[in-house]
């Protein structure tokens, strides 16, 4: 019989080494996270060669709230990517490696934005209100204008498009300098975004302004799987594959048929003659597609629990803080790899995986993977393609527990140089 609960990580060379097993990724002091910045960089030129197909040059700005990372913010500078940052103090970072940045996020306080100013970056305005603030400050600002509903889909973020007039006479004969528009797409379709670009060219010509960028965001799906894993999945999704049948239905898109550097070529390919004509350029904010396959989470094993009514327990040095996808009601897909620390008989047994809090909702892992070993203390739980909004999106010191670790691994020649991330902070 099929194991309708076994979701397969795509295949990456960087992860090939599982098959060495528990003495390399033993060095890493579980619990760590462990980011590959070769992986990085060569999905940012993937990105890159799709933007040079259309364009003379890439705005590409990497979404730093994907990953906490300040190695993560040099490697994307280096590759001549913006950084797009949704706070002052995501702001401060990435100012230490450059000032192609644009300050996005709502609720924008003085200080936020006077700084966002001061170092002349470009500010995606959410709000009427927000703008007033920046005409006040009476200095010279760029600015996007986030809409709200260009596809009558309203959102809690941007400006509402009935309010776009009074934000261009607010813009009228101040130091401000429109350079464009944004928007936020709370989904991960593809032809949603070439829609509201579409709208948003409509705004632009019936307004009779000039405009340089449209600011498409993010939301750009990537594949964590095959086809058929997820698809099986899908199917075959019930509440007896979970821990006390705590049964989960809303996935994130595991799959796509159009993904990545895919997915922006399919928009691009669709909208770059409307574009061209108009002299729009688009803006690009990837976090997620970036980190595909840059990143692991490692932990430890402290031992296997066994109910009464028959239900199994991994037990680990992680918890609810390290996967954020269990924030959002859902489970993290892709099943994770054990390690075993000495060698044993095998043994199949399915386990849910548990952490290391005083909550009975801490669960890494609802679903009931198949191991094929008896997990015991010492062994190691590998998950993969963690770097994207799993593992320091929600971390958390809850009971004073330090936050994980994080290395940063890259290839010289025929060495690995690994350190850890907080060396890359060049304050």
């Amino acid at each position: 019989m099929y194991d309708y609960s076994k979701v397969e990580a795509e295949k990456c060379e960087n992860l090939e080494c599982l098959a060495d097993a528990y003495n390399l990724f033993a060095l890493f002091d579980a619990p760590s996270n462990v980011l590959f910045v070769d992986q990085f960089i060569s999905n940012i030129i993937q990105f890159k060669d799709v933007f040079m197909r259309y364009f003379t040059r890439e705005n590409i700005f990497f979404s730093c709230k994907s990953n906490k990372s300040y190695a993560l913010l040099k490697y994307a500078v280096e590759q001549n990517c913006g950084i797009e940052v949704s706070s002052n103090y995501e702001l401060n970072d990435a100012l230490k490696y450059t000032n192609k940045i644009i300050a996005s996020g709502p609720a924008k306080d003085e200080e936020y934005i006077k700084n966002s100013i001061k170092n002349n970056l470009i500010i995606s305005v959410d709000d009427i209100e927000e703008l007033k603030i920046i005409k006040k400050i009476n200095k010279p600002a760029r600015v996007l204008l986030r809409i709200s509903d260009l596809l009558n889909k309203v959102s809690r973020f941007g400006i509402n498009i009935s309010q776009i007039n009074s934000c261009l006479e607010i813009i009228s004969g101040s130091f401000i300098n429109l350079e464009g528009f944004s928007f936020h797409i709370n989904n991960y379709s593809l032809n949603d975004r070439i829609n509201a670009i579409k709208e948003a060219v409509k705004i632009v010509k019936s307004r009779k302004i000039s405009i340089k960028y449209i600011d498409i965001g993010g939301g750009i799906p990537t594949n964590y799987c095959s086809k058929e894993d997820y698809e099986n999945f899908l199917k075959f999704n019930n509440k007896k594959m979970y821990f006390k049948e705590h049964f989960i239905k809303n996935y994130y898109p595991y799959y796509s048929d159009i993904a990545d550097e895919n997915a922006l070529d399919y928009i691009l390919k669709n909208t770059y003659e409307l574009l061209n004509k108009n002299g729009i350029e688009i803006i690009v904010e990837p976090g997620r597609s970036l980190l595909k396959n840059v990143g692991i989470s490692i932990y430890q094993v402290k031992y296997l629990k066994r109910l009464d009514d028959g239900e199994n327990i991994i037990v680990t040095n992680g918890n609810i803080n390290c996967l954020s996808e269990q924030w959002f009601n859902s489970d993290y897909l892709i099943e994770p790899k054990l390690l075993l620390k000495c060698p044993r008989q095998k043994e199949e047994i399915y386990a849910s995986v548990a952490g290391n809090l005083c909550l009975e909702q801490d669960m890494m892992t609802w679903r009931k993977i198949k191991f094929n070993y008896i997990p015991k203390r010492g062994d190691l739980l590998i998950y993969l393609n963690t770097a994207g909004y799993q593992m320091d999106s929600n971390e958390s010191e809850f009971h004073k527990i330090p936050l994980v670790k994080k290395y940063i691994v890259k290839k010289r020649k025929n060495k690995y140089l690994i350190k850890e991330d907080k060396n890359y902070d060049c304050k």
